[in-house]
């Protein structure tokens, strides 16, 4: 097994998720990906989150290596291997998204993002997508639904018309009940991803390590 080459903290995570209607989401995903379903439904997340500590498996942390992003991802297959497709990775460093792009050949994108938590409550701005305010409740949760959205362990890419698989290494995940209190959401439309959510799933995290292996091509 490959060993891992990258390091990083996440802090103030937070999944929103919520249903996409599934003819949608497979037309605006690569055909050689499978959606993945939960109880027969598709699903979308938006996820901000706070990144620091960055490293390789070979340097101490780097310097400047904390940037605010905000990703909207789903929920897929490859050869019956559950993972992660990212429509997008958004955040505020130009040095990062350009090193991201060029190293593990990422969607990452520049965007102007303001992410604040203050007593309990959960504030995202990023100009021209998304206005969203969440309370983070004291209740923990493990659900089925919280475990598939949350626990998967790796991404795919399309390289070259190619599969390309990211391996990815965390505890589990220390997940808290959320809800929504206002959302303008323009980051799904985007990406053609126009949907009107009756209901939507928060989880939010406080902090988790993350490693990442390097990437496999021709899987």
């Amino acid at each position: 097994m490959a060993q891992w080459i990258i390091q990083q903290k996440w802090s103030d995570v937070l999944f929103v998720s919520f249903e996409v209607d599934y003819d949608l989401l497979r037309s605006e995903i690569p055909k050689d990906l499978e959606v993945d379903t939960f109880n027969g439904k598709a699903y979308l997340s938006i996820v901000p989150f706070v990144m620091s500590d960055i490293r390789f498996f070979f340097t101490p942390s780097l310097p400047f290596s904390k940037l605010s992003e905000l990703n909207l991802r789903t929920y897929v297959r490859y050869k019956n291997k559950p993972g992660i497709y990212f429509f997008t990775l958004d955040s505020d460093h130009k040095l990062g998204n350009f090193l991201a792009q060029k190293i593990f050949n990422l969607p990452y994108r520049y965007a102007i993002l303001d992410i604040n938590v203050d007593d309990n409550v959960y504030d995202v701005q990023s100009k021209n997508s998304l206005s969203l305010k969440v309370m983070i409740k004291d209740k923990k949760i493990k659900t089925d639904l919280s475990n598939w959205i949350a626990e998967r362990y790796c991404l795919y890419n399309i390289v070259g018309e190619k599969v390309s698989r990211g391996d990815v290494l965390h505890p589990t995940w220390n997940l808290k009940e959320a809800e929504v209190i206002n959302i303008d959401d323009q980051f799904s439309k985007q990406f053609n991803l126009d949907v009107c959510p009756t209901q939507y799933h928060c989880f939010y995290s406080k902090e988790i390590n993350v490693r990442f292996r390097p990437f496999v091509y021709n899987i």
